[in-house]
């Protein structure tokens, strides 16, 4: 049972690194990593919260991102653990005449620790295994969304469900 809720436990803490990512929410995004965590992007090398805010000076300059997690191998022995996740991720950007996507999808390779109960990652590789460009034909607006700030409606939502 106690394999199982670090795994549950990890998977949240992957997913809060995406919500992280697309809500450009710094503070949630350095909960994720250690203090000491170290990450090799390929094109950056650095602790956790160095690539967490050379991550979001990225996404500020795009329209929207989107991430998805899949694909989740989670093994875990005590207070430590280790995780292959594939990622997806669909950046949007403004272009000179008109917008395109960037999708990208790699596989976020993770040494995870227990840390004063919370899973934390401690090491972290990116692998990238196929990134292509994508111009429409046709845009559509985003809606119901907000980037940068806490206005989006989820922020709301969750708040309100924590005083429940």
């Amino acid at each position: 049972m106690k394999t199982l809720l670090a795994k549950e436990a990890i998977r949240d803490q992957i997913y809060t690194y995406c919500r992280a990512l697309d809500r450009i929410d710094n503070k949630l995004g350095y909960s994720v990593f250690a203090e000491d965590s170290k990450v090799d992007y390929g094109t950056f090398k650095g602790s956790g919260r160095e690539f967490f805010d050379d991550m979001m000076n990225q996404h500020r300059q795009m329209i929207s991102t989107h991430h998805m997690m899949t694909n989740m191998l989670i093994k875990v022995k005590g207070d430590k653990a280790v995780s292959e996740t594939y990622m997806y991720a669909a950046c949007k950007f403004p272009g000179k005449e008109k917008p395109f996507t960037v999708e990208a999808r790699c596989r976020d390779i993770d040494k995870w620790e227990c840390r004063d109960g919370k899973w934390l990652i401690v090491e972290r590789v990116v692998c990238g295994d196929n990134t292509f460009i994508i111009v429409p034909s046709r845009d559509f607006p985003n809606y119901n969304g907000e980037r940068d700030n806490h206005e989006d409606p989820c922020y709301k939502f969750f708040e309100e469900f924590d005083k429940m």
